[in-house]
C-alpha cells in the first residue's frame, strides 16, 4: 500500500507546483501584452490564436484592441477600456466594459516578456511588446 500512495503524493506535488502562483506587481504588468493565444487548459492545448493586445497603464486602465483579420467581418477592430488594480499579487479587472463585476486572475508563470495568466475561464499567453 505504501508503494501505491507513493505515487500518488508525488503526482499531487509535482500539480501544486505547475499551476504555483507568480506574485505581480503593478510594475510588472506596465505596458503593452499581445495576447499569443488563449486556452481553457494550462497547457495550451486546444488553444485558439488571439489578435489582441492589452495595454495597462498606470492610471489604473487597461485598454483591450482586437483586430480581426477577416476581409468580411462587420467592423475591423474592437477597443474597450477596462479598470483594473493589482491586489495580493493579482490582476484584479472589470469582467466587461461598463460593469462593475470584477474578476481575479493570477500569473501562473512568468519569465522575463513571456506570461501565462490564468483568469476564471481561461488562460491567457501573452508577450509582452
Amino acid at each position: 500500500m505504501r508503494i501505491q500512495t507513493l505515487p500518488v503524493l508525488a503526482l499531487l506535488v509535482l500539480s501544486f507546483a505547475a499551476t504555483a502562483e507568480v506574485p505581480l506587481t503593478q510594475a510588472d504588468l506596465l505596458g503593452t501584452w499581445q495576447i499569443d493565444k488563449e486556452s481553457a487548459n494550462s497547457d495550451g492545448s486546444n488553444a485558439r490564436t488571439s489578435n489582441t493586445t492589452w495595454t495597462l497603464k498606470a492610471d489604473g486602465t487597461l485598454e483591450g484592441v482586437t483586430k480581426d483579420s477577416d476581409a468580411h467581418a462587420r467592423i475591423d477592430s474592437l477597443k474597450a477600456v477596462l479598470n483594473y488594480s493589482v491586489q495580493d499579487g493579482k490582476l484584479v479587472k472589470q469582467a466587461a466594459p461598463g460593469r462593475t463585476k470584477m474578476e481575479t486572475c493570477e500569473a501562473i508563470e512568468k519569465n522575463g516578456n513571456q506570461m501565462v495568466l490564468k483568469c476564471p475561464t481561461v488562460y491567457y499567453f501573452m508577450t509582452k511588446k
